[in-house]
């Protein structure tokens, strides 16, 4: 047996087990979720829509911005239409998949497949270490937490910056070669230009995490007592979900440790809410925006005239 269908299956093992995890606690406390989403302030809950929207369509951004690094200057319509298209590919089961959609999406809208390819793990890589990043500062800011687990998450942070050396990227596309199985080809930026792209990726988080805390105030005003900590939450269980190799957009390991750390919610049955309303709030969003750009890319099309009899 290879290693990526080894990995693919410890993965889905991974994520099943998460996913019974959370379905334990929903249904063991049931009737406690029932009543918070009698509860639900509707109002509330709506805002998290554009918010999340919003994350999403910045980290598209900050593939563009990957693209424009490697040398193509690609519009900014069509590089949303293949970036939200693309990664509905982290839905399918196998790791590498995510990568795939979006760079084949590239690639037929005209870049090269090295720039293709080479900008999608750039802007993967670029994205979960701010997500690293930011769930360690928030680590520090928060309370639910202890001062021992707080200093060993905030040493993270200049781990992830020394990541982005040239020689380490180096050695990480030498691992993907080696699981992918293809050649790929990819320009290393410098460390420099590295660091202020994966900064950059920093607001999308704070707007996904935002729009978790929304749903959280919307279920009820203890939930939200803790901002950093959600912060915390919700960043590390997004790049716990990301870095399960094989479980289909991190489903069911990305709740299960949102769960255990979202340590400001008041009950397991409240965050496991939160959870799985984040979940599909997220999945709404993906679709609607594959849906939007698509519409927006057809329409800003030019209309080619009839042919001359």
């Amino acid at each position: 047996m290879d290693i990526r269908r080894l990995l693919n299956y410890v993965g889905l093992l991974i994520g099943v087990l998460g996913v019974a995890f959370v379905t334990r606690e929903i249904v063991r406390q049931r009737a406690e979720v029932a009543s918070i989403l009698a509860a639900a302030e509707t109002r509330i809950l709506w805002l998290a829509v554009p918010v999340a929207l919003l994350s999403m369509t910045a980290i598209g951004l900050g593939w563009r911005r990957c693209i424009m690094l490697l040398g193509e200057h690609p519009r900014v319509v069509p590089s949303l239409h293949q970036y939200f298209v693309g990664q509905l590919g982290k839905y399918v089961p196998g790791g590498i998949w995510p990568v795939i959609g979006r760079a084949e999406m590239a690639r037929r809208g005209g870049l090269q497949a090295t720039t293709a390819y080479g900008s999608t793990m750039l802007s993967l890589s670029f994205t979960y270490l701010a997500a690293v990043v930011l769930a360690s500062a928030s680590a520090a800011a928060g309370t639910g937490l202890a001062v021992e687990l707080r200093l060993a998450l905030v040493m993270v942070v200049p781990l992830g910056l020394a990541a982005l050396h040239p020689r380490v990227l180096q050695a990480v596309l030498a691992i993907l070669r080696r699981l992918s199985g293809k050649r790929l080809e990819l320009v290393i930026p410098r460390w420099r230009r590295s660091v202020v792209l994966m900064l950059a990726h920093v607001p999308a988080w704070l707007g996904i995490s935002m729009a978790t805390w929304i749903l959280a105030v919307s279920l009820g005003p203890t939930s939200a007592a803790d901002l950093p900590n959600l912060i915390f939450a919700t960043t590390l269980s997004w790049a716990v979900g990301f870095a399960a190799i094989g479980v289909p957009g991190g489903i069911g390991v990305r709740e299960a440790v949102f769960v255990a750390t979202a340590t400001s919610i008041d009950s397991s049955a409240e965050a496991a809410t939160v959870a799985v309303a984040a979940r599909l709030l997220f999945v709404m969003v993906d679709l609607a925006g594959a849906g939007l750009f698509t519409a927006l890319t057809r329409r800003s099309r030019p209309v080619r005239p009839p042919r001359a009899r």
